[in-house]
């Protein structure tokens, strides 16, 4: 049953509420006076709400609200209103046509408050005369709401505003023909222009209105002596316009195209066997149509196949309540007069039968018996997301489909572009600069230096500008201290003596002085020296020491420090200095001085060992708690993996306060990281964090839309990264993201296998036929009596073998197709074909010494029909019968099996003609084996080159077979953009939808650039040509496709005779880049 909901005892007519927050509910206007007898009551307006939409199940309707009126209901309409009727009406309007010839106009949401007192009514019309209002309805446009037209049994149409329903204005549509001439059966507004109306009357016509023009617009003379019992307009084709016939001898629907015919109906529907009595136009699927006649049947229309789908179901025997009058209700009494579909819920239908009963009617599962589902359970829109921010949306109501870029995060879109744009003319020195001012002016110290240290290391004299960066500028200190004047009284104690200017050198005891003077003459400088220590003279022992040889200057100095070194900290500078003991320096140095000992280390420190002192001095501060000083220690000793531990912590730092990936953290790090990397070697490899971190950031970019961008970064080796970088590769900026990795197409990031479910590949069953039918032809030579049958059943079963042998990886085939080739070559090729390997692949290809023919695939030796005779021979003769039995595949065994004055020619050169009458003149291999020259000879008075040895044949391999895109052959540096340009365009190409002509000019331009890349690697391209070709292709960056068609045609005139084979191929590749890359 299609019955979703069911009002008894109601002769009603009905009406949908038009209103979204109270689509359940339903206005009845009683049509009968409810009582026993033939007294008239009057009649009665109820809301009830069916519960449709309830979410506790589907509880029964039940009334909401309800009004008594003074007559009967002929017919009923609802609004929502426009305007101030609309905002002061929260339900709308309901008017409702009464068989007393006037329209009563009522409030529905007064009706359901029910509060005491007060009336619902909002205004009364009475125009009509002479008869009930058989038909009203509201105008369905918005702006138009408010108007009301009414059709009478006098045959007048009315339209009436409710603008102000207090003061209901009036009037007719045509004032030249008020009437239509017979009771008005159905009134009906355009769905598409709000001025048009149409009524149908019982004398067969109906009539379409312009109330603009207030005239007729046409009239459809549907029937003949017959009333038009309804008609409906198409919800969403204007000019389309059904009516009904209520005739039993004609009962038919009639679809009208009024731009095609006003006289001549588009179509005609039959189904109904006794005359139709309402119609509905389902207003969210225009090829669904519901009709009820008084043959008891209620259809539903499918206007695409102009068929009936099927029945909407009436009561059966058990759901219908016994009667006592006559043993119960008859069949003919459930007949319907009223079906409607509702305006608000999709699917829905109204029905009114005579028995006094108010169904809904669920269409969903009836309508899809269609073979197609209705377009209320189609999406009226729908939106995909594509890679890249790509967003793909389409609408019910639009034939296109719209394609649009979501940026999610602006900030870092316009962050990495500026910065690629910075950094892209490589002044890394002015970027590091320009970074290190905006984080000061930000008050960020840290980065201050980072960027400061960071621009230092692209500098020329590196270490000189980080003594001057960290404070110590060489020209101001040794100006201050040639400047400097002690003003103090008395010296510190052994500095005087130090000075070479000091006048107050303290005298040496006289017996320390005889001291002296006793070893120096003796030469003993060591005890001269020791007795200075002793007597405090350091000054003399250091000048003393200078004199006794090395050994003792550097022992003295040792002691002088020893001694000194506390009382002026700058000796133990000079001390690891003069020892080359910087890393003990460091070691013992303070970390709260680190610029100090940086500044000394860049001053002292050796080339090789500066890097290595730098580190150990960002360990110090590390071990001290300083790790953001240490990571510049770090960056001054190129130490990446040290110094971004810090970088890293302050990326984390950020994340986790922001709860997310800080993208612009992120940004700040890859930042960083990427200009750092920038003064290292280019073999650097970023360990699996920062890699990581890197792909994050790609991932990131390309989210944004920001391919080219993102393949920059895609440094890691995780499968994720490498499958990020084959969809970059693949994506419509092909040709930018291969430039960015490269120039080289990154690795398939998946693995093929096969499963066994494809059929094996010919060329695999052939080689396999191949040889197995060499074995079956040296067991035949073992046993001349094998029969063809035999023969055949056996090769059969080895293809079938082959076949089976096909279930293994592509890599596997491979290999087993090189093995054959290399173990059974000599027994397999036929006649003439050598194997030979290419110089570029170093794959095996084969050639024929005759034709100059070549081939990646085996060539297989051709069965023929010649009869193997040496018994023939020895006997005399043989009879057909034995000649027939003793036939042998000599020729797929690749030996020669024929008698010696046997004339049969190669079956490869037969073949080539089709008649098999070939001459040795233009064929010196038929006459290399049969001896035969002839008269016409063209080696005549020339050596015959006969069969050419294998290493001596110089048969260019076929050279767009042995191409792979993957691996192109190496070319010159000079050449190498040429290719990779070529390459990156018929990679972009792949990417993009082609027809099946554009995807035959795609492959001639694969091989054209794989013809002129090989020819390149082997130097048969003259450097004009190749440079022609790079101006073509730098044409094509340009999108100067004029230019490059001129390129091309002139290449063809000068080259076309030695470069045929690729020219075509270069015309194709400008034409569909001409259609594509605009």
């Amino acid at each position: 049953m299609t019955r979703i909901a069911q009002i008894e005892d109601h002769g009603s007519a009905v009406a949908w509420s038009p209103v979204k927050s109270d689509a359940d509910v339903i206005a009845l206007g009683a049509k009968d006076s409810g009582g026993v007898g033939f007294d008239d009551y009057g009649g009665e307006l109820e809301l009830f709400n069916l519960n449709i939409c309830s979410p506790q199940g589907q509880p029964k309707p039940r009334p909401i609200g309800s009004v008594k009126t003074t007559s009967r209901f002929s017919s009923i309409g609802w609004t929502a209103g426009s305007g101030a009727v609309a905002d002061k009406y929260k339900m709308g309007l309901i008017a409702g046509g009464m068989i007393d010839g006037s329209v009563n106009v009522w409030d529905p949401a007064t009706i359901k408050s029910t509060s005491p007192g007060k009336d619902p009514t909002v205004a009364t019309v009475k125009r009509h005369s002479g008869g009930a209002v058989s038909a009203l309805q509201f105008n369905p446009h918005p702006a138009s709401a408010n108007l009301l037209a009414s059709g009478g049994s006098d045959g007048e149409v009315l339209v009436t505003s409710l603008e102000n329903p207090k003061a209901p204005h009036v009037y007719v549509p045509a004032t030249d023909q008020p009437k239509q001439g017979a009771e008005i059966t159905q009134v009906a507004w355009n769905t598409q222009v709000s001025h048009i109306l149409a009524s149908s009357a019982g004398n067969g016509t109906a009539v379409v209105w312009d109330l603009r023009q207030k005239k007729p617009w046409c009239e459809l003379r549907c029937e003949a002596n017959a009333a038009v019992s309804d008609l409906q307009w198409n919800p969403t084709q204007g000019l389309h316009i059904v009516t009904s016939s209520s005739d039993d001898r004609n009962p038919v629907l009639k679809l009208w195209d009024l731009r095609a015919s006003t006289t001549m109906p588009l179509t005609t529907l039959e189904g109904h066997s006794q005359g139709i009595l309402s119609l509905s136009w389902c207003p969210h699927d225009d090829s669904l149509l519901v009709s009820c006649g008084k043959d008891n049947r209620t259809i539903l229309w499918d206007l695409f196949t102009l068929k009936s789908i099927g029945d909407i179901p009436n009561d059966e025997a058990g759901d219908t309540p016994a009667s006592a009058t006559y043993g119960g209700i008859s069949q003919s009494q459930q007949k319907r007069y009223d079906v409607q579909w509702s305006p608000i819920l999709r699917g829905v239908v109204s029905t009114c039968s005579f028995d006094r009963k108010v169904q809904a009617h669920s269409m969903i599962g009836l309508a899809t018996k269609c073979g197609r589902p209705p377009q209320w359970l189609k999406p009226s829109s729908a939106v995909t997301c594509g890679f890249g921010g790509t967003i793909v949306s389409l609408s019910a109501t639009s034939k296109s489909v719209s394609i649009t870029s979501c940026i999610e995060e602006p900030e870092l879109k316009a962050a990495s572009e500026k910065f690629e744009e910075l950094t892209a003319n490589g002044d890394y020195t002015g970027f590091c600069q320009s970074m290190a001012d905006t984080a000061k002016r930000a008050g960020d110290s840290y980065e201050n230096k980072v960027w400061g240290f960071m621009k230092i290391i692209f500098e020329e004299n590196a270490r000189a500008q980080l003594l001057t960066y960290l404070g110590f500028d060489s020209e101001k200190i040794s100006r201050a201290a040639t400047e400097f004047v002690d003003n103090s009284s008395s010296l510190s104690d052994g500095v005087s003596a130090l000075s070479i200017d000091s006048k107050g050198t303290p005298a040496m005891a006289p017996e320390a002085e005889a001291a002296v003077q006793q070893a120096l003459l003796v030469g003993n400088f060591e005890a001269a020296v020791e007795c200075c220590f002793r007597s405090g003279n350091l000054a003399d022992a250091l000048v003393l020491a200078s004199c006794g040889g090395a050994e003792l200057w550097a022992k003295t100095q040792a002691e002088y420090f020893s001694r000194e070194a506390k009382k002026r900290p700058f000796l133990s500078i000079v001390s690891a200095v003069m020892n080359n003991k910087l890393e003990e320096l460091v070691s013992s140095s303070d970390p709260k001085k680190w610029q100090e000992t940086l500044a000394i280390l860049s001053t002292y420190g050796k080339s090789d060992e500066f890097p290595s002192l730098c580190l150990a001095l960002g360990n110090r501060l590390e071990e001290a708690g300083d790790a953001p000083n240490a990571s510049l220690c770090f960056m001054c000793g190129l130490k990446l993996d040290k110094a971004v531990k810090y970088w890293k912590f302050e990326l984390e730092q950020a994340n986790k306060a922001k709860g997310t990936t800080d993208l612009l953290a992120l940004h700040a790090f890859i930042e960083k990281v990427t200009v750092y990397l920038q003064a290292l070697d280019n073999n650097t490899v970023l360990d699996s964090d920062v890699s990581e971190l890197f792909f994050a950031y790609a991932k990131a970019l390309s989210d944004q839309g920001l391919f080219a961008i993102a393949s920059k970064y895609c440094r890691s080796e995780s499968q994720k990264c490498k499958e990020l970088k084959d969809r970059l590769y693949r994506s419509k900026d092909s040709h930018y993201c291969l430039q960015a990795m490269g120039g080289s197409p990154p690795e398939f990031p998946y693995s093929s296998k096969s499963v066994g479910v494809a059929p094996a590949r010919a060329s695999s069953v052939s080689l396999a036929s191949t040889s197995q039918s060499a074995q079956v032809s040296q067991q035949q030579k073992q046993h001349p009596a094998t029969t063809t049958s035999q023969q055949y059943q056996q090769q059969h079963t080895t293809a079938s073998n082959a076949q089976q042998q096909q279930q293994t990886t592509t890599s596997t085939h491979s290999a087993s197709q090189e093995q054959i080739a290399q173990s059974g070559q000599s027994q397999q090729l036929p006649p003439g074909w050598v194997a030979l390997q290419d110089s570029s692949s170093g794959k095996t290809y084969y050639a024929n010494q005759s034709t100059g023919e070549s081939s990646w695939e085996m060539p297989k030796a051709v069965q023929t029909t010649q009869a193997q005779q040496p018994s023939a021979y020895a006997n005399g003769g043989t009879s057909y019968q034995q000649t027939q039995s003793a036939q042998q595949p000599a020729a797929a065994a690749g030996t020669k099996t024929s008698p010696p004055n046997a004339s049969t020619p190669s079956s490869k050169v037969a073949s080539k003609y089709g008649d098999g009458f070939v001459t040795s003149a233009s064929h010196p291999e038929l006459a290399e084996r049969y001896g035969n020259t002839g008269t016409s000879s063209a080696y005549l008075g020339v050596a015959r080159p006969g069969t050419a040895a294998v290493g001596e044949f110089a048969a260019p391999s076929p050279a767009a077979e042995s191409f792979d895109p993957n691996k192109p052959p190496d070319v010159s540096a000079e050449h190498k953009p040429i290719v990779d340009g070529l390459l990156a365009y018929v990679n972009a190409l792949k990417g993009y939808p082609l027809s099946v002509s554009e995807k035959k000019q795609l492959a001639e331009i694969e091989k054209g650039v794989g013809i002129f890349t090989i020819k390149l690697s082997r130097s048969e391209i003259d450097a004009n040509t190749a440079s022609q070709v790079g101006n073509l292709v730098t044409a094509l960056n340009s999108r100067d496709y004029v230019t490059a068609g001129k390129i091309q045609a002139a290449l063809v005139n000068s080259d076309w005779r030695t470069h045929k084979d690729w020219l075509k191929g270069a015309k194709f590749l400008i034409q569909l880049a001409n259609k594509k890359f605009r």
